[in-house]
């Protein structure tokens, strides 16, 4: 299997980074392998426990095809695989892997669970993208291959949920920070530090009028300003209006991550220090703008 391959690979490498005379390259290495490894248990727990409360009667109940089930069980398969390889590769290196957090997922009925499961794939393909940078050779390839399969999920679901499956023509990478920021919603405890502090929490509504205006709420430093702003995150592209507006893209036609900020510099991978708070995940349907 081409797959396993790759990360036999991977996990060659690995061997040879420890074994390499600069500790801390072997050492950041590792952290990038835990930090997918806690997106991986978290999505993987997601699937097991949704996939265990609603059985085919309920999405068919539902309105949904007995073939989604069928679907998110492949996908949950998916999500194990990559906690079982990571977890390897961690292991070869004589890292520790980080293991499953406990987790607070809302799935109230199947709709809510599809809800979730979407921002997960649509989250995961971002954090994959932004962790990229970080990594080379063999273990860039081995991530490449799980990105491009969170991808595929992520496709299916806005599709599953009448939005459109690929809205841009990249996607967006983000930074550890913002995306433990969107995991932190689902994880109630961990018994390990993530070694990542999330940003404040941000709630965020699409427009409900002909305004544009998304709205914004959080607590904490900035939350009163009238100086701050918007930063609206889309495939490739950054805008910023201020807060006051905080204007919808015309073209944000899909996912939209949606930050807080201090100031108008955009917000990048390597430049993050201006974030109040968010990123929040909006997912706009609204393909007549």
């Amino acid at each position: 299997m081409r797959f396993t391959n790759i990360f036999l690979g991977a996990t060659a490498l690995a061997v040879s980074v420890v074994a390499a005379p600069t500790p801390n390259m072997a050492k950041n290495t590792a952290d990038v392998l835990n930090y997918a490894l806690t997106l991986e248990h978290l999505e993987s727990e997601f699937y097991k426990q949704g996939l265990a409360k609603f059985d085919a009667s309920a999405f068919t109940d539902a309105g949904f095809d007995p073939l989604v089930r069928e679907r998110f069980i492949h996908i949950g398969e998916h999500e194990n695989d990559h906690v079982s390889i990571l977890t390897s590769v961690l292991e070869s290196m004589k890292a520790k892997p980080v293991p499953a957090c406990e987790y607070n997922f809302p799935m109230d009925n199947v709709a809510q669970f599809l809800t979730v499961a979407q921002a997960l794939e649509n989250t995961g393909v971002s954090a994959y993208l932004g962790a990229a940078s970080k990594l080379n050779g063999d273990l860039l390839t081995a991530a490449a291959s799980i990105t491009t399969v969170e991808a595929r999920h992520a496709a299916y679901l806005n599709e599953l949920m009448k939005q459109l499956g690929f809205p841009y023509s990249f996607d967006t990478p983000l930074g550890s920070r913002e995306i433990v920021t969107v995991a932190s919603n689902f994880i109630k405890s961990c018994p390990y530090d993530l070694g990542v502090k999330p940003f404040t929490q941000l709630s965020a509504a699409l427009p409900t009028d002909s305004s544009n205006k998304v709205m914004t709420s959080f607590t904490g430093h900035g939350s009163n300003s009238r100086s701050t702003f918007c930063q609206f995150l889309y495939g490739n592209k950054v805008s910023v209006s201020p807060r006051n507006t905080c204007v919808l893209p015309a073209d944000a036609l899909g996912y939209v991550f949606v930050l807080v900020t201090s100031n108008d510099t955009p917000v990048t991978l390597k430049n993050d220090k201006n974030v109040l708070a968010g990123p929040a995940l909006l997912f706009n349907g609204n393909h007549s703008q």
